[in-house]
């Protein structure tokens, strides 16, 4: 009898899903044992004769032959398994939630380069990572030899999703007049873009929609405002009101205003946190999001929670403590008061235009952070076996100089001060730290910076930025 067993590359296993390096690190059997195995984890949880997979690509060169691959380990272990198609990951989302699946994957490689890939999971709508990945290496370390064939459907959900998503805008009046760029960036996005710009009431132009995994005209992250000139070239010469970016798989939206400016993730978090009614649910800001955007949701009442960066900590915390919204720095956006909790860049971007249509002044929002003395989110090199001992030892320095109180180490080092904050935390998707600082007058964002700048040099590391 064939025994299915298989190790994975150890550096494809990551915090929030499986990548890695077509051909280099993440193989087409990969894609045949996480399909086995994901299939059988989700077997061993459902109570039903049917386990139900529901599966989605991105547009990379290398997804058709993973998702081959995918299919053939998912029916291997008996799973009936619902392929979408080409779609960007909210969709898969969407999917997975509109047919209370057991199961979930999109492939994808979101952001990364053009060689990259992976694998995005959930099992009955809760994020599958962190221990779940590891213990998914460990049952095809240890092998199986179940053997089965489930049955394999086609299904379109686009006119769902889009009936969905739409609804905050289904008595627009007030966006006639109103002039947008959306940015698909060749990612994912693309078709389903197109579809619904014909549903919007105002001016539209749709940058680079053919879904293109050689990424031709730039690279797909749009948090990378290298990656938004010709965005912002459009913008200007058609005099439109706002610009729309998306990643490559379509989970994490930028926005450029009409001054060119792109608005920074937190602070795009905390003018959409104004959409949620309901005070009463605490808002969830990653540990990157500046102090600032904290006070300004606490000013209008909302209870606001500081929590881990990763899309799938935000996740798991709205569940846990009842939140109807969320957002981090990186342009993950989370709405849970009238849509499903997950993070959506098309959504995100339709309630950014309710918000406009209610008249809420984006600019006189902006104003209130105008003065902001702060980092963007600044990268350092650091090995993987390396990170996250230099965040220990910086703890232990940190507390040796501030009380608790100005402390949080639920994700690496952040210090809430009366002059400013820090962050210095370990990157769970790059061989990498990251560091924000922000002070609330130039002198105290020029005194925090040359207190972090000295904490990495104690741990022989510099940081690349001149402020």
């Amino acid at each position: 009898m064939k025994v299915y067993k298989h190790n994975f590359h150890a550096s494809i296993l990551r915090e929030y899903d499986i990548r890695g390096i077509i051909k280099e690190t993440l193989y087409e059997k990969d894609a045949f044992m996480i399909g086995y195995f994901f299939g059988l984890i989700c077997k061993e949880k459902n109570l039903n004769d049917k386990t139900k997979i529901v599966i989605s690509m991105d547009g990379r060169l290398s997804s058709p032959n993973l998702k081959k691959q995918l299919l053939f380990g998912l029916s291997k272990s008996g799973c009936h398994i619902i392929d979408l198609g080409l779609n960007p990951t909210p969709i898969l989302y969407f999917g997975s939630h509109h047919l209370n699946a057991d199961g979930a994957i999109q492939i994808t490689g979101s952001h990364n380069p053009k060689d990259y890939n992976g694998f995005k999971m959930m099992v009955k709508n809760e994020p599958f990572f962190g221990k779940d990945i590891q213990n998914l290496a460990i049952k095809a370390k240890s092998g199986s030899n179940i053997n089965m064939n489930g049955a394999i459907e086609s299904l379109d959900l686009d006119e769902k999703y889009i009936e969905q998503i739409m609804m905050p805008l289904s008595n627009s009046k007030n966006l006639k007049d109103k002039k947008i760029i959306w940015d698909c960036g060749n990612g994912a996005t693309g078709n389903i873009i197109n579809k619904i710009v014909k549903l919007l009431p105002c001016e539209n132009t749709v940058l680079y929609s053919e879904i293109d995994g050689n990424f031709p005209n730039h690279h797909p992250d749009p948090s990378n405002e290298n990656n938004l000139v010709k965005l912002k070239q459009e913008v200007k010469r058609q005099n439109a009101d706002f610009g729309f970016a998306f990643d490559g798989d379509g989970d994490r939206v930028g926005i450029v205003n009409n001054k060119l400016e792109l608005i920074a993730g937190d602070i795009l978090t905390t003018f959409l946190a104004q959409s949620i009614a309901e005070k009463k649910y605490p808002i969830i800001l990653d540990v990157k999001s500046s102090q600032k955007c904290k006070q300004f949701l606490e000013n209008l009442d909302y209870d606001v929670l500081i929590w881990k960066t990763g899309h799938s900590h935000i996740k798991n915390k709205m569940k846990q403590i009842n939140s109807k919204f969320a957002g981090e720095m990186s342009g993950h956006i989370f709405f849970g008061d009238t849509y499903y909790g997950y993070d959506d860049a098309i959504y995100s971007s339709i309630r950014f235009l309710a918000l406009i249509e209610e008249n809420y002044k984006l600019d006189e929002f902006l104003n209130y952070f105008e003065n902001n003395f702060s980092t963007p989110e600044i990268k350092i090199k650091c090995s993987d076996d390396k990170k996250f001992s230099v965040i220990e030892n910086l703890k232990l320095k940190i507390q040796d100089k501030y009380a608790i109180k100005y402390c949080n180490f639920i994700d690496g080092i952040r210090v809430d001060l009366n002059v400013g904050w820090f962050l210095i935390r370990a990157s769970n998707t790059e061989n990498a730290l990251i560091v924000r600082i922000d002070g609330n007058t130039e002198e105290n964002f020029v005194n925090l910076f040359k207190e972090v700048k000295a904490l990495l040099k104690s741990e022989q590391l510099s940081i690349n930025y001149n402020p």
